[in-house]
Order: structure tokens, then C-alpha cells, then sequence
């Protein structure tokens, strides 16, 4: 087996494949493999750094070494993960990594990665070496003590691999020797060879097998039904689908989340409103709440949201109650508003993401889209608006864009920042967590008894010192703050800047236009005093006067 790669240890000539490292590609990514690599110990950045040192490298011996001083210096699981994820993205450095893997004390020989990298290796252009390394794999199974089981998932992991990368006949070759070979028993291989048919697009043939599986005495449950309902509704047969997923109860086997998740994925491939919209409703009927892919699902295809969120435009909605009005007034897709209205009607989604405790309560932004983030911020905030008590932090998890389609772009964060920031939110980048938005409680409530939903027109403010409109004022006002003290980060106790001394920001209610250049100079001068550290802001205002307290820690 390792003769077989032996001969492409050498520095791999670059390939479309291998370029643009930096943005993952799901559509060759075998789920197993993604798995593995998103099971592992090993994290981006490490694995970053690899790619980069691999990329720098001119000889094939300077490949090797770094890949084998990788290998040693890490855990099996973390060497693993980096080459299940090699794997994934088709990289040309997969296949030396792979037999240097080979080559630790600890390898164990993995029917998933054998079949990747023989399929990667065909993909290359060497077949030779492919069918050297199908070949060797399975005289191993035989000649060991494996059971012919094991030389069927053989079989079924090379059509996954071969058919993810575009080699469909050498796919139907495998299947028909897996055919070939003695009658499948077990409902593992059963189940393996249903997943491969799927993902081979073969809905006819995979639920075919799905009633040979039940007649041998091995009662299907919900996942394969899925696989095959899946299948189906990928290839636009929704009928069939549907008529799949009834088959289910006639099994004597409940309707579940992960079925119910299915049918939406696969009406959201499609953008059919009124669909996902009769099955939201009867998912509620059963009582089948939502999930975070259910949340992204849905969301992902509703093209006003998707716009609104991408967009982030002057008059995007900044609660829940806006966001379906704009729908209904401005979506050309008739059920968008009903759909989005129907999906917030249940607080699941927002009940997992939001980690209640007495000392903080927090929003964890992770798995959701930059569209479903932006529904789920306006959702949290209606919640925490609802609440009388809050803990002493509040914060929201963003990441630092792990999981964005090109790592290292936090999308969700900008995001997050910026929808926060048109509310007046007092919520601002942790200086420990570059992931986390963070505020105390005391600042939270008073941002949250302000009225920031509406924009609302300069000339139409009330200037008047009896105006009863204080809160587009202040709104305005505490912008222009947090704009001049932003950069100042930390959660120690404050104490005045001068004590006693309070900066006159004008006369009643009336609008400020700019910050007085008094406080700009106080604030330089705290900072240069303290070192780092946020200014405390405490505002009073009355009909007549407006006066400002700034504290440094």
C-alpha cells in the first residue's frame, strides 16, 4: 500500500484544485472526510501555516520534510484532521501527506482515506497508482480477518470518493463489484451503499435498496429514509420526495427533525415560499421545532432578508416588527413576509443560541448565516427588551471567521457591529475575545428603554424645551459618544475626570452637532493619563440643560 504512493512523494505541480486555499469547496467534500477534519485536534491556523510552508517549498525533499516534521509534531487525531482536510479541497500535498501518515507508529488503516486519496490520485492523472492502491487495500481486507462487510464499505467508500470528483463510470464500476460480490449482510453496508447511491444522484437505485435493505430483515430507519427523500428533492422530483417521507409513518416511524430539516432544504433549493411556509406550519402542528439549519435554510432563501443583510442600507429594519412590515410592503416573493413571521413565531432557535446565567447572559452567533445572524440579533433584542432583571454582562459571540467561506473574514462579526451600532448599542469588541461584543448590564438597560427603530427625520425634531420626544436626541447624542470614545476598552471601575465637573452640552432638548472640543480634550488627556482604558459616560439631561460626566478608570 504505501509502494503505491510512494512515487508521488515530490512537489505537486500546481493545479486548479489547489489554488485559492483560502476559501473552502464543499462540493467535492466527501462528508465523512469533512467529519474527520472537523473532528480532529488540529485547528486552522496550524493548518494554515502548513499550507504556507508547503507552498513556499521547491523540491520535493523540502515537501517531505515539512510534512513529516508536521506528522511528529502533532497528535494522531490533529494529523488526521489536516489530512482529511487536504483531502477535501483535492490538494496535490494530499498524497504525500498521506504516505507519511502511512508511516507513523500509530497509523490504522482507514477504508475512507484510502478511498479518497485513490480517487485523487486517478483525478491526477495516475491511474497506475490508484489501481495499485485499490488493489493492495483489498487483498489486506482479505487476507486479515475482516469480514467480507468490510470489502463491501471498501466498495462504497470508492463510489463516494470517485463520484464526488466528477468519475462516474469508475462509481458504477465499484457498484457493480460490489454487486458482484457475495450477498450484502448487515445493515451498516446496507446503509453505506444507500449514501453512496445518493450521492451519486441515483434516488431510483438508492431507494430500490432501501426495500431490499427492509426484506433481508433490517428495518430502515429515519436516516435513510432521509438519504433518499434527499436524493430525490435534490433532483427536483418534490412528489417523490414527499411521497418518501409519507412512507416514513407507514414504517412506523415518526416524523423527526432531521426528516423535517430535509423536506426544508430542499424546498429552499428551490425558493418555494408557500411550500416551506405549509411546512413550517405543520412542523409546529407536531410539534417539531425549528433548528439552526432550519433557521439557515429558510432564511438563506428569502431574497429581501438576503438583500437587506448584504446590503445593510439606510433603512434597514432594526426590529422584528419592522423587518415583516418592509416584507410585506417591499418583497416581490408573496409568502416571504408569512414565512419569516412563521419562523419567529417559535424562540427555539433563539433559546439554544442564548446561554442564560446570574453573571452573563450570552448570544452565540455560531452556524448561523450572516442573513440568519441578522434576524437572530433583531429576535435577541425583542427578547432582552422583554426581560426586567438582566445578569452583569451581556455579550454576543460572534467568531473571528473560522467557519466564513474564506476563513478569517468575520462576516457575522461586521455584521453583528454594524446592525448593533445603528441601534445605539453600548456592546463593543472585547479587547481579550476579538470574537465577542460585550457591555455591562447598566449600559444595556439604558440602551435598551431607547427607542432606535424608527429613523427619524432631522427637520421634524422637537427643539422645543418642553418637546416630548427626548430619545431620537440622546439616540443622536450617544452615537456621537461612542464614535469619539471608541478605541477605549475595558471593564474596570471608573471614577470622574475632574471631579465635580460636568460639560455643558446646550440648553434643553435641542440637537448637538457636534461634540464640544472641551470633552474631545478631556477625553485625549484621560486616556494619555490611564493608559488604555473606556471613558464611562453618565448623561443627564432635563428641559432646560444637558450635562455630561465622562470617568476614566
Amino acid at each position: 500500500m504505501a509502494v503505491a504512493v510512494a512515487a508521488s512523494l515530490s512537489t505537486p505541480a500546481p493545479s486548479p484544485a489547489a489554488g485559492g486555499r483560502g476559501r473552502r469547496r464543499v462540493n467535492v467534500a466527501v462528508a465523512s472526510l469533512r467529519r474527520a477534519a472537523a473532528g480532529g485536534g488540529s485547528s486552522w491556523r496550524s493548518e494554515r501555516r502548513l499550507m504556507s510552508e508547503l507552498e513556499r517549498t521547491v523540491t520535493p525533499g523540502a515537501a517531505e520534510r515539512v510534512i513529516r516534521s508536521y506528522v511528529a509534531s502533532k497528535s494522531e487525531r490533529a494529523a488526521l484532521a489536516a489530512l482529511s482536510r487536504l483531502l477535501m479541497d483535492s490538494d496535490p500535498f494530499a498524497i504525500p501527506f498521506y504516505e507519511v501518515v502511512t508511516q507513523a507508529r500509530w497509523f490504522k488503516w482507514s477504508s475512507i482515506h484510502a478511498a479518497a486519496v485513490a480517487a485523487l490520485l486517478e483525478s491526477n492523472g495516475s491511474a497506475e497508482e490508484s489501481r495499485s492502491l485499490i488493489s493492495d487495500s483489498i487483498s489486506r481486507l482479505h487476507s486479515t480477518s475482516s469480514s467480507s462487510e468490510e470489502v463491501s464499505l471498501f466498495y462504497c467508500d470508492l463510489m463516494a470518493a470517485f463520484s464526488s470528483r466528477g468519475m462516474r463510470d469508475r462509481a458504477m464500476d465499484f457498484y457493480s463489484q460490489l454487486r458482484a460480490s457475495p450477498p450484502l449482510s448487515g445493515k451498516k453496508t446496507y446503509t453505506a451503499m444507500i449514501k453512496s447511491l445518493c450521492l451519486m444522484g441515483l434516488a431510483g437505485e438508492a431507494e430500490a435498496a432501501l426495500r431490499e435493505m427492509a426484506s433481508r430483515g433490517h428495518q430502515p430507519e429515519a436516516f435513510q429514509f432521509g438519504l433518499v427523500a434527499k436524493c430525490y428533492g435534490k433532483a427536483g422530483s418534490m412528489a417523490e420526495m414527499e411521497r418518501v417521507i409519507s412512507s416514513m409513518s407507514d414504517a412506523g416511524i415518526r416524523l423527526g427533525t432531521g426528516a423535517a430539516n430535509i423536506v426544508l432544504s430542499c424546498y429552499t433549493s428551490c425558493r418555494d415560499h408557500s411550500r416551506m411556509l405549509a411546512w413550517l406550519r405543520r412542523m409546529r402542528k407536531l410539534r417539531i421545532a425549528p433548528t439552526t439549519k432550519a433557521f439557515n435554510f429558510v432564511l438563506n432563501s428569502c431574497p429581501t432578508v438576503a438583500s437587506m443583510a448584504q446590503e445593510l442600507g439606510e433603512s434597514l429594519p432594526l426590529s422584528t416588527a419592522e423587518l415583516v412590515k418592509k416584507l410585506r410592503s417591499a418583497s416581490q416573493w408573496p409568502a416571504e413576509a408569512e414565512l419569516v413571521q412563521e419562523l419567529l413565531t417559535s424562540s427555539s432557535v433563539l433559546d439554544k443560541a442564548m446561554d442564560w446565567s446570574e453573571s452573563e447572559v450570552k448570544l452565540n452567533l455560531h452556524g448561523f448565516s450572516t442573513i440568519a445572524a441578522y434576524v437572530l440579533i433583531l429576535q435577541w433584542v425583542d427578547a432582552m427588551k422583554a426581560r426586567r432583571a438582566l445578569p452583569l454582562e451581556v455579550s454576543v459571540v460572534c467568531g473571528i471567521g473560522k467557519h466564513s467561506d474564506v476563513r478569517g473574514e468575520p462576516k457575522v462579526r461586521e455584521l453583528a457591529q454594524e446592525v448593533l451600532s445603528r441601534m445605539g448599542s453600548p456592546l463593543r469588541l472585547s479587547m481579550r475575545n476579538k470574537g465577542r461584543l460585550v457591555a455591562k448590564r447598566d449600559r444595556v438597560k439604558q440602551w435598551l428603554a431607547t427607542d432606535w427603530s424608527s429613523p427619524v427625520d432631522e427637520e421634524s425634531t422637537d427643539q422645543s424645551p418642553n418637546g416630548d420626544n427626548q430619545q431620537p436626541f440622546l439616540l443622536t447624542l450617544m452615537r456621537k459618544l461612542g464614535q469619539l470614545l471608541e478605541g477605549y476598552g475595558t471593564d474596570k471601575p471608573c471614577r470622574p475626570v475632574i471631579e465635580g465637573k460636568a460639560y455643558n452640552l446646550g440648553g434643553g432638548l435641542g440637537r448637538v452637532e457636534e461634540i464640544p472640543e472641551e470633552i474631545s480634550a478631556a477625553v485625549s488627556a484621560a486616556a494619555g493619563a490611564g493608559g488604555t482604558g473606556f471613558l464611562g459616560v453618565e448623561l443627564a439631561t432635563t428641559t432646560t440643560a444637558c450635562t455630561l460626566h465622562l470617568y476614566k478608570p
